[in-house]
């Protein structure tokens, strides 16, 4: 099945530099929304399970007045999102309605979540933790409040005026909030809070606590790990449920290391921890290799999607994208010495990508409820392996092309457009961007069911169909 047609094209280098830096309606949606809809039940089996139930953010909710204030850079012109991406975004939404996934949309959950807070007397607390620079503008309004206001879709919550004469909204919206796989996560024992290394990002998690605290459709849904109140940062893009009694956790880039230990202490299961890149020293990697769903997702009961090379032991020295790398540093050193009077990018992104790539990828298991740490001395991948599971390759597989190329121009070229990031629809069915040809290519060859959408625009915010998406049930 395919959503839409049309293909990205960009130059194959890209890939390369993006590695060095230089270069995630209605409440209810079926097919018949006017039915009435049987309470959810909590229940998570694994990240491949069949999906009945999912949390979601449409991207039309804050597509013109978000002003990304807090998040870094130009507040003013960081804003909004392309109209082909509302539309990108509804394209996936389509493919779960039609697969009978029921979609929350969290606009909509806000509303009994607002109303009940606002009845207990903890709105005005919540406002003071989460917007503590307008909070006391915003508690003169408190009855007036709605999840429009939130969102900042209320022209006259919005355009208010400082009395210095500068615009001074309650609330300036939430920008990434469509990435909605990471301020949650549903698990076998409850839903893990996230916590967001960005101030920015931090505000969605705390938008989703109030929503399990007091929306009623989320009643039934307890919070078993609440990475705030532990002291730690964490993604939910960083966490899969590979079963019951496992968790797979990216640890070392956007999720703290501590975050693991104590994972599995609270929610009583086995948490396999995968170092990712070192948030103190790799440069642009970080970005391209930023959670552990854009390198590595599991798409059947016992068959798994990778990155080449940066998971695999044997590849910890001699991964090909190292002399791809040293290339263009001496080229480009070589440029700046003839060329002095021009501006050049941060060539020493490049040495700190080399020193961080062999750290990526290896694997510690920390044991349910003592937490206690035992390292495996392996990769992600050679561990999946031991575990009989097999592995397709982003960009497919290498055939009888030369290394080098088959690095660039596939592997690369298709992680950096989000071909990893494929989200989990049913056992050996997910969905994926219809542009990153080879994944999907070789993905239909392994019996995985693609069922692809235009993306080209999403995956320009570094984020894929995993995503867009929170699992809130899943399970026969």
């Amino acid at each position: 099945m395919k959503i839409g047609n049309r293909r990205l094209r960009v130059g194959f280098g890209l890939a390369i530099l993006a590695l060095t830096g230089t270069a995630c309606t209605s409440l209810e949606t079926s097919n018949s929304p006017d039915a009435p809809s049987a309470p959810l039940a909590p229940r998570l089996d694994s990240d491949t399970a069949p999906l009945v139930a999912a949390i979601v953010v449409p991207t039309q909710m804050e597509s013109f007045k978000t002003t990304a204030m807090g998040s870094g850079g130009h507040p003013l012109f960081r804003g909004g999102q392309p109209r082909g991406a509302v539309r990108q975004h509804g394209q996936l939404l389509e493919i779960l309605r039609d697969q009978g996934v029921r979609l929350l949309e969290v606009r909509q959950l806000l509303k009994s979540a607002l109303d009940n807070a606002r009845r207990k007397g903890k709105l005005a607390d919540w406002l003071r933790q989460t917007f503590p620079h307008t909070a006391g503008q915003a508690i003169e309004r408190l009855d007036e409040l709605t999840a429009e206001s939130l969102f900042a879709q209320r022209d006259d919550h919005f355009y208010l005026r400082h009395p210095d004469g500068s615009l001074d909204p309650l609330f300036s919206g939430f920008p990434s909030m469509h990435w909605a796989r990471d301020f949650a996560v549903s698990t076998p024992q409850g839903i893990i809070i996230g916590n967001g290394l960005r101030y920015s990002r931090s505000r969605e998690n705390s938008l989703i606590r109030l929503l399990f605290q007091y929306s009623d459709e989320l009643s039934d849904f307890p919070i078993a790990f609440d990475a705030a109140k532990e002291g730690v940062f964490l993604d939910g893009g960083d966490t899969l449920v590979l079963d019951q009694q496992t968790l797979l956790v990216g640890v070392g880039n956007r999720t703290s290391p501590e975050a693991a230990p104590l994972l599995a202490k609270r929610l009583r299961m086995d948490v396999v921890a995968v170092q990712m890149p070192p948030r103190a020293e790799s440069g642009g990697l970080r970005r391209q290799l930023l959670h552990l769903d854009t390198i590595f997702n599991l798409v059947d009961e016992k068959t798994v999607l990778a990155v080449p090379f940066f998971l695999e032991e044997r590849y910890s020295e001699s991964n090909p994208v190292k002399p791809l790398l040293q290339g263009l540093a001496r080229q480009s050193k070589a440029l700046k010495e003839l060329l002095p009077d021009y501006e050049w990018g941060n060539l020493a992104e490049i040495e700190v990508t080399l020193k961080a790539m062999p750290q990526v990828g290896w694997v510690t298991r920390y044991q349910a409820e003592t937490g206690e740490a035992q390292e495996l001395g392996t990769k992600l991948v050679d561990y999946m392996r031991s575990q009989g599971y097999r592995v397709v390759y982003v960009g497919g597989d290498q055939a009888d092309m030369p290394i080098e190329k088959y690095a660039l121009e596939r592997a690369m070229y298709e992680l950096r457009w989000q071909g990893g990031n494929v989200f989990q629809v049913a056992p050996g069915k997910v969905a994926a961007f219809e542009h990153n040809h080879w994944t999907n290519q070789a993905l239909r060859q392994a019996g995985i069911e693609v069922l692809t959408f235009d993306g080209e625009l999403l995956s320009i915010g570094n984020g894929g169909p995993h995503c867009l998406v929170m699992p809130l049930v899943r399970g026969h």
